[in-house]
């Protein structure tokens, strides 16, 4: 993919600018940025095949959601040559917090220290989170018009999101529904998501100069369509229960085989996303430093079962400096 991407951008330097060396207007422009943003993640709920061998008791997982105000910084690169210029981005958003409702059913087959098909139905629990976000981006584009500048490139992007569970767990003979006294009790552990997505995005940016009193720069205003594929995986190989006696049962069992029964569902779907923006770079007395401040909108909603989406929005306030140096 890395490579398709350098050969486009190679090839769009070659056909636009049949220049000799010498008579290319060369500028490179560095940036750093910091400030907030909002996040929200959404796993919607969903339902996997029976398990079982009569097929009565499929795996079910609540969905959950989670939303914080995270701080980030980012930096990247961006190499002019004439009309046309070649970007990279780098973007880390720091810890974010926040908590959700929890429920599922799974179904475990007997094997190992397991000595019964058992169904696990975990109730009233809640889930206590820590999650974080990178992202990087490479794109190309060029001003087709005074103002207007058209670009396209590839983004990838990954959430890791770290649960604490604690609640009930309700355990029983799938056969005949008898109780399983020792994997009844108090849930605890980890419910673990790791939610990454990439692909090509196009857009446009269209920039207004400004030169009124204290305002002196340019405004603008950009938008962008991103068309992407995503893996949600959602592991919980680290939750066990702690029965009334005080036992703690891992519930990472293994079959007759030796293959684990741990819960893992990774789940696949993609994505037109949005975003929309608004930012303000001006000039300062230094010559070739710029201060930047924006605002973004981000809009990606992932099909991935059964209609039900899992739901990536976004909003960036930020504030940064850049400096350019000509050639």
């Amino acid at each position: 993919m890395l490579k398709n991407i350098w050969t486009t951008i190679f090839l769009l330097t070659v056909v636009i600018y049949q220049k000799p060396a010498n008579a290319l207007d060369l500028r490179v422009q560095p940036r750093f940025k910091t400030g907030i943003q909002f996040y929200e993640f959404e796993q919607p709920s969903f339902q996997s095949p029976a398990q079982d061998p009569e097929g009565k008791f499929p795996n079910i997982q609540s969905s959950v959601k989670y939303s914080d105000w995270l701080p980030f910084v980012s930096g990247g690169t961006t190499l002019f040559i004439d009309r046309l210029f070649i970007d990279v981005d780098v973007q880390y958003l720091f810890g974010g917090q926040d908590d959700s409702d929890f429920s599922s059913q799974n179904f475990v087959k007997s094997g190992g220290a397991l000595q019964t098909d058992a169904v696990l139905q975990n109730k009233n629990s809640r889930l206590t989170a820590d999650f974080d976000r990178f992202e990087w981006a490479i794109s190309a584009g060029f001003e087709v018009f005074d103002n207007l500048v058209l670009f396209g490139g590839y983004k990838y992007a990954k959430t890791s999101v770290t649960s604490n569970i604690l609640g009930t767990i309700e355990s029983f003979q799938p056969s005949n529904g008898q109780p399983i006294p020792f994997l009844t009790g108090t849930t605890l552990g980890e419910v673990d998501i790791e939610f990454e997505y990439d692909g090509p995005f196009v857009g446009m940016n269209y920039n207004w100069r400004i030169q009124q009193g204290f305002m002196n720069g340019g405004l603008s205003f950009n938008f962008a369509a991103a068309f992407l594929d995503s893996t949600s995986q959602i592991d919980l190989s680290k939750v066990a229960v702690k029965s009334a006696t005080g036992q703690v049962i891992p519930l990472n069992f293994q079959n007759n085989d030796g293959q684990g029964r741990n819960q893992f569902t990774e789940l696949k779907g993609d994505s037109i996303g949005y975003s929309f923006g608004l930012g303000w770079q001006g000039i300062t007395p230094v010559k070739g430093l710029t201060y930047l401040m924006g605002v973004t909108g981000y809009l990606y909603q992932f099909d991935h079962i059964e209609g039900k989406d899992t739901v990536e929005n976004r909003i960036r306030l930020d504030f940064g400096l850049s400096y350019a140096f000509d050639f």
